[in-house]
Formats: C-alpha cells, structure tokens, sequence
C-alpha cells in the first residue's frame, strides 16, 4: 500500500449519531459484572468509558467489581467486593470472589441484562443460563483459538517457545463461555473474522472501541531544528505487538529519527534484541501513566501488532493528531472504517523501513496525516460509540 497524498485523501463520511429522541432507552438495566479490579487503565478503563458513556446517553447501567480504582464517573453505581485485604489471605481470592459473584447473582432481577467481562469464571455464566438470562460479553481480544496459531508462528519465526499464555484449557473455557451468552460484542474487523465458522458466529453486536478525544489538543513542543523525528510505541514491548519486526526495521533506523517504546519489554524481546534497545536512537521508558504527555512530545504512532481485539493506543494516537503506521490488527475498527491509519505488512521488513523513513523525512506528510487522524478520531469519542453499541445491541436483541 503506497503512501496516500493528503490532497487525494478524502475523509469517508461516518454515519451521525442518531439523536437523543430516537435512541432507544429501554427500561431493562444493564448490569456489568467485572471480576477483576475495575483500574484506570487497560480493560478496566475501556469498562469504565462505555457505561459512563451510556448512562450519560440515558440508558440504566452499573458496575459490580472486586475493586474500583479512581473517581467513579458521574451517575454509575458501583458495587466493590470485600476488603482488597482478603484477598492476600489464604483461599482469600476465592472467598472474595465467591461473594462478589453471590452478591450480583442476588441483585440481578427477571429482565435485567447481565454485562460480563472476561474475567467472570464459567460458573457464573452457567448460572445466568439457567435462569434465562440475557448474557453479553466483550470480545476484547481476538478468540484464543484464532489468536493462538497466529502467534504460535510468530514466535516459532524468531526460534522461540510460545510465551503467549494461551493454552488448550483456557481456549476450552473460553469457547464455553461463550456458547452460554446470548450476544458478543466485535470491536474489529480482526474480532468479528475470527468468528466465522463457529456455532456463535450468529450472535455477534460489530461495535468499536473508541477514547475520550481532547477537545482542544495542547501546543506541541516547538521543534527545535535538527532535533530527531520520534517515532512512538504505546503497549506492551512483546511479540504480540510486532515489537521484534519494529526492532528489526529499527537495525537501520532513518536518518534524524529516534524510537520511544513506552511499555514493559518482554524478556525474549529483551534478550534477543538488546543492541537495538541499547542503541542511541532508543529509548525503552518502561509503562507510563502519561500515555497523553508521551503522544505529544511524538511525531507519528507505531502499533505492528499480530493480534489485537480494538487497540486504545491507536485511537488515543490519532485523537492527539499523531499519523499512524500500524498493521490491519493495529489499525482496528478506525483504520478500517476510515483509511486514516497507514496500514503495512510489518513482515516485509524493508517495505516497514521505508515507510519510517518517509514520514521520517516529510514533515508535510506527518502533519496532513495527523490532522486527518485527528478528524477521524471525533467519530469515535466514548460518547457516541459507547451508547451506541447498546444501540445495535437492544435492536439485535428485537430481532
């Protein structure tokens, strides 16, 4: 895919939000259950950003969790489990989750909707099941069992054992869980394939992620003259991400160019390309929590990822106007909707070099692409996508 020029570039027309008098706000409560601690950031903040969203749209919603991190967001009731103190006792975790999950099986009334993240264990499910429960769940990733070949190769490329985690087990639990629900929640282009052929294929809601666009973006950094293009990766330094194949196009960076890497390096990643991390043009600065700061101070967005359910980093890059480069599991929903995100095969390593270099010696380029990135990105603002999904879900549910 060659570089689009910015004058032929036009932005496709998204569809309007529908508006508040023809939304439907019916009376059925949606009722999230999240096993896990509710944090600030990861999944808990995606959970967090969709029913804040909701609720201020007009539907009912609130939230049961083991723990919930930061302000809780006007009009969302929260439900936390025990002491996080328990938890660290013997059998603590299994206590405190017994009766986390007792307590909203409790609550849940004839015709509420039971909202479940990935972390809810099977044997909620089955519950709700049996009582007829209408069960939604996020698909946050990509199915383990589409994920799990892919980065199996991935890592077999580099003569490496699979350090991804996904076993057999846990692609069993996963499958069942979502055989019990009644509909799935798709992201992505990536989350909706790979669940053709399967017996669930006829329950899924296509959605989006999306993030809180800053209305006003502040000034960037003047660009002192002669100082480096920095290039910037948000997420996990691993093999899912397509860090090595970075790394390996990064053996010979652009000229005037320098790499950010703003998250936890894997230790394979670590161990087989240390020259590169070591190198002057790198700077690995570990996780931040000033994911904003860190886009601001950047000039264009990186994400090769393998594997992805709808990635917040590249809906974060393109609403601070930064151009992104990323692969078709990188891009998500936004790139595939809206053809803002510079979607690349980053295992044609010299075709991924040459793009780098591009952006890294055009600086008209970083910023017609930035400013259309940053169009596309209003569209997908946690206050229209999230009362949207609820939207499509409440008209699947009708039909």
């Amino acid at each position: 895919m060659s570089i689009t020029s910015p004058r032929q570039f036009v932005l496709p027309k998204r569809q309007p939000p529908a508006p508040a008098s023809a939304r439907i706000h019916p009376g059925r409560p949606i009722r999230a259950l999240m096993t896990n601690p509710c944090e600030t950031v990861g999944v808990g903040r995606t959970c967090r950003s969709i029913l804040a969203a909701s609720i201020a749209a007009g539907y009912r919603a609130d939230l049961v969790t083991a723990r919930f991190d930061g302000e809780v967001p006007a009009g969302l009731s929260v439900r936390a489990g025990v002491p996080s103190l328990v938890r660290y006792l013997p059998f603590g975790r299994r206590l405190t989750d017994e009766a986390l999950h007792r307590r909203y099986l409790d609550a849940l009334d004839e015709g509420d909707i039971a909202y479940l993240w990935p972390s809810v264990p099977v044997s909620v499910y089955e519950r709700l099941a049996r009582r007829g429960v209408t069960i939604v769940t996020e698909s946050v990733n990509t199915r383990m069992a589409a994920a799990k070949p892919v980065l199996d190769a991935a890592y077999d490329a580099l003569g490496l054992p699979p350090a991804h985690g996904i076993t057999e087990l846990r692609i069993a639990i996963q499958n069942l869980r979502q055989v019990l629900c009644t509909a799935i929640f798709t992201p992505s282009p990536a989350t909706e394939h790979a669940f053709l052929g399967t017996p669930v294929a006829d329950r899924l809601v296509p959605t989006s992620y999306g993030t809180w666009v800053p209305k006003l973006l502040p000034d960037r950094p003047a660009r002192v003259p002669g100082h480096p293009v920095t290039f910037v990766l948000v997420g996990s330094v691993c093999v899912r991400k397509g860090a090595h194949l970075l790394l390996d196009a990064w053996r010979r960076p652009p000229p005037g160019a320098r790499l950010r890497l703003v998250g936890e390096v894997e230790p394979a990643i670590r161990a087989r390309f240390g020259d590169v991390l070591d190198s002057d043009t790198v700077s690995a600065v570990g996780f931040s929590r000033d994911v904003a700061g860190e886009l601001l101070r950047a000039d264009v967005a990186l994400l090769p990822s393998f594997e992805e359910g709808d990635p917040i980093a590249t809906y974060e890059a393109a609403a601070h106007a930064l151009p992104v480069i990323a692969s078709a599991a990188g891009a998500g929903r936004i790139g595939a909707e809206t053809g803002v995100v510079d979607i690349i095969d980053p295992q044609d390593v010299e075709a991924f070099r040459d793009r780098l270099a591009a952006y890294a010696a055009d600086a008209d380029l970083r910023r017609a692409r930035g400013t259309l990135a940053r169009a596309a990105a209003l569209g997908y603002d946690w206050s229209r996508v999230g009362p949207e999904r609820f939207d499509r879900l409440f008209s699947f549910l009708a039909r």
